[in-house]
């Protein structure tokens, strides 16, 4: 009898085991109803038995086998000796004709980052190049509460709709600047990176839609209200998310953290369907398993309508720079794809770069546009990236319009590390900020701190893509751009892009991280701004730079300081521009509005030139893209000035977090 008991209270262990880890899921196009992984437990004390077994495999495949075994021995860095220098990849020949002459935002401003595209362009020109000197605050609205907002807000009919501080939406009136109403409360996530306004139809009315990380929410436009038929009562569960959505054919088609494409019913709320875009890999290496993280899509997503393909960008494999748990290219990461949710597969991927260590995500939104070719538009994506690239591909074929330009980069010699033969250095698309340091780069204020920074840092490594020395540190742009998670804006008539960027170095290094339960090297990362005795950054300026690059040929037109340090101007050091996270808008006005600034303030530019027209401190430094609109007549330029998380990590002196939503129009 006991054996018998002993037995059935096994038999009930090994299935509720089982139950935790398997998950479920009947959504999914490309992959199984049931998928067993460690990411599915529940139970804490079993995530504890998890690991000490995976610990004790570990060991024991590295003791035992010599496959293992010698992963972790450096590979002979002589073995790229005689490759040639540079090659190329595959470049478009056939090149997509163009379906439309170009997708603007007039009065309103449906969905964050301008429209479907992600373009970020007005055609409104009652405020222009010739009269924006003459604006002024039409009005400013504080929040309740102090939180970073990063969404680009949204305008219909001259009623604002967007996140504010302290994890709300609400709906504004965009010529006074009154709460019109507030919603519930949804967390710190609510619209994070954005949020779309659909127009509603016969039966049903306008609506916002927008994530709050964990779910998807409906609400009724008229009074911020959960509409009630859509899920659980307004929510419905969805892959982890943070971006601004599309709607496609009666869906919400969202892009996940579950490394998937998800489409939701626009009025019901219920899963349609689910497409992996990036697939487990199941093996060992060095006794390790395969570490499937990162590649995250976390900036924006596009939709070309007329054709049913998404496109979006995805980040950096985890973890930065460690890639001894992922050998190989790392496909899916740092890329650009694109979906055909008509037929619900994979169209195409490009890569930046490949087997990412130095934290080089595409974090720019993949903005839809025409170039000129040949004497013909074509349809194509551009990215602006972290490394200053332009990534120009036809839009079918997600081949490269431009000769996309690979150089031979350095092996590794830390144990287990693999890298990439090849990476990318472009000439055209000319890249608009800097993305390999030297050593005649570094500078201070103070002649004397100049030459204590050459003294100190010439002894790091530097360089293309070098990779990370156990024992010595790395000195490296592009940690935080080149472009950010903003991206650019797009003249979709003139066929310029403009984009701010950061040229800020970074300290950084890999450190072995060893616990006495693990004979497999474990490492983690560490990196900070390099900064003068002051404050300011230690290389040369300009430190942020606004720039206009001709999207037919790749030439930048211009670049030009973006903010400033006022105590820098009195002491006779030209603008030098600073490390911003804030975007730039672009109108038919021949304008570009610009802010995210550490000066706090918001910047009109002539469109032509780079000229400075126009610039106001705001209450804090402006956090999410600018959005233009009319409402009774009257264009008006909103923004978001709520400080900025990124910011106040490197300068916490300057950078107040704040709760302010300003609009600007002009003087009477």
């Amino acid at each position: 009898m006991k054996k018998k008991i002993f037995f059935f209270l096994i038999f009930i262990l090994a299935i509720y085991i089982w139950k935790d880890y398997k998950k479920l899921d009947f959504s999914y196009i490309n992959q199984g109803n049931i998928t067993y992984s460690y990411q599915n437990l529940n139970n804490n004390y079993l995530k504890k038995v998890h690991t000490f077994i995976d610990k004790k495999i570990e060991n024991y495949l590295i003791s035992n086998n010599n496959n293992h075994k010698n992963y972790w021995k450096i590979k002979d860095t002589k073995l790229r000796g005689d490759l040639p220098e540079y090659k190329f990849k595959e470049k478009a020949t056939i090149f997509t004709p163009n379906k439309h002459k170009y997708l603007f935002n007039t009065d309103n401003w449906l969905r964050s980052h301008g429209n479907d595209y992600s373009d970020r362009f007005s055609n409104l020109r009652l405020i222009n190049k010739d009269n924006a000197k003459n604006l002024s605050v039409a009005w400013t609205f504080l929040a309740d509460e102090v939180q970073d907002v990063q969404a680009n807000p949204v305008v219909a009919d001259g009623i604002i709709y967007t996140p504010i501080s302290g994890g709300y939406i609400a709906a504004i009136n965009g010529s006074n600047g009154k709460l019109i109403w507030k919603s519930s409360h949804y967390g710190k996530f609510a619209a994070r990176r954005g949020l779309i306004y659909w127009t509603g139809n016969g039966n049903n009315s306008s609506r916002i839609i927008f994530s709050n990380r964990e779910k998807l929410i409906s609400l009724n436009a008229k009074d911020g209200k959960e509409i009630k038929t859509f899920g659980n009562k307004g929510k419905t569960r969805s892959g982890l998310n943070v971006m601004t959505p599309v709607i496609y054919k009666g869906n919400i088609i969202i892009a996940s953290w579950d490394h998937a494409i998800e489409a939701y019913d626009l009025m019901s709320g219920k899963v349609k369907w689910k497409i992996k875009f990036k697939k487990k890999i199941y093996e060992r290496n060095g006794g390790i398993k395969y570490n499937n993280k990162g590649a995250n899509p976390w900036s924006g997503i596009s939709l070309d309508k007329e054709r049913g393909l998404l496109f979006i960008t995805t980040g950096n494999p985890h973890a930065y720079f460690d890639g001894t748990q992922r050998p190989g290219q790392n496909r899916y990461s740092n890329s650009i794809i694109a979906i055909d949710l008509n037929n619900k597969k994979i169209l195409w991927d490009f890569q930046e770069t490949s087997h990412d260590i130095w934290n080089h995500d595409i974090s720019g939104i993949p903005i839809l546009t025409k170039i000129k070719k040949n004497g013909h538009y074509i349809d194509v994506v551009v990215t602006p990236t972290k490394l200053a690239n332009t990534i120009i591909l036809d839009r079918l074929t997600g081949l490269p319009i431009f000769d996309f330009r690979l150089r031979k980069a350095p092996s590794s010699k830390t144990p287990g590390e693999k890298t990439s033969t090849y990476q990318p250095n472009l000439n055209i698309p000319e890249p608009f900020s800097r993305n390999i340091f030297q050593a005649d780069h570094l500078w201070s204020t103070d002649e004397q701190e100049t030459k204590k920074l050459i003294k100190k840092y010439l002894n790091y490594n530097f360089g293309f893509f070098e990779p990370y020395k156990l024992n010595k540190k790395n000195l490296q742009y592009n940690f935080h751009g080149g472009a950010e998670w903003m991206g650019g804006a797009v003249d979709q008539i003139k066929n310029i892009m403009f984009v701010t960027s950061n040229n800020i170095l970074w300290e950084t290094e890999l450190v072995l991280d060893n616990k006495e339960e693990s004979l497999v090297p474990l490492y983690s990362s560490k990196f900070k701004r390099v900064l003068t005795e002051l404050g300011y950054p230690a290389t040369k300026p300009p430190w942020g730079t606004l720039t206009a690059l001709n999207l037919n040929n790749g030439k930048i037109i211009w670049q030009s300081p973006f903010g400033e340090y006022k105590e820098l101007t009195k002491i006779g050091i030209s603008t030098t521009g600073t490390e911003n996270f804030g975007g730039a808008t672009v109108t038919s006005g021949d304008i570009v509005i610009a802010t995210g600034t550490l000066d706090k303030k918001i910047y009109i530019f002539n469109a032509i030139n780079g000229d400075i027209i126009f610039d106001l401190e705001l209450p804090y430094i402006g956090s999410a893209p600018p959005t233009t609109y009319m409402s009774d007549g009257e264009q008006y330029i909103l923004v978001h000035a709520t400080g900025g998380w990124s910011l106040s990590k490197g300068y916490p002196d300057l950078v107040q977090e704040g709760n302010a939503l300003v609009a600007l129009k002009l003087k009477k």
